[in-house]
């Protein structure tokens, strides 16, 4: 198993950094109303863990059977949402589906995904991105909107000395 999968914080509390978002996380599970979602940030700041462990949070320990994560880089195109996410979304019951590196879906997938996302039912859409300008507009009024921020050099000393 990789460092970083090893280490890899499994909880919201565990991760470092963003306190706001972990926060409004947080209280967002506990309400239980929660709607789609878009993470914007540089590679690297923790939108991907932040959405597994907001997985763990509504989910608990059975969260992998009601979370699907796409990586939207490698499978780009409208077919992609079309098919694979239409389906997903269209399956009875509440499940997060987690669009990694969503900036990087065609004009035509991400149109194809507004509609998906206005019609999923119990279906939350996460969505990760690294270049907001790269989402539709349609896409971001659809979503509670996350900003990540690099994190401080004293905190990611301090997680290196607990992992050390």
């Amino acid at each position: 198993m990789a460092l970083t999968e090893k280490h890899r914080p499994k909880t919201l509390d565990e991760v470092v950094g963003n306190d706001t978002v972990k926060s409004s996380l947080k209280s967002m599970a506990k309400r239980g109303n929660i709607p789609h979602i878009l993470f914007i940030g540089y590679p690297g700041t923790g939108k991907t863990t932040t959405a597994q462990c907001f997985a763990k949070e509504i989910f608990g320990d059975n969260w992998k059977s009601f979370y699907v994560e796409v990586n939207a880089s490698d499978e780009r195109g409208i077919d992609t949402i079309r098919g694979k996410i239409k389906s997903i979304s269209g399956s009875i019951g509440k499940r997060i589906i987690f669009l990694d590196e969503a900036d990087a879906l065609t004009p035509d997938a991400q149109w194809a995904l507004r509609r998906i996302m206005e019609t999923s039912g119990e279906t939350i859409f996460i969505l990760a991105a690294n270049k907001e300008n790269k989402v539709l507009d349609a896409i971001k009024s659809r979503c509670s909107i996350y900003r990540f921020r690099r994190l401080a050099d004293d905190l990611v000393r301090k997680r290196l000395i607990e992992i050390l």
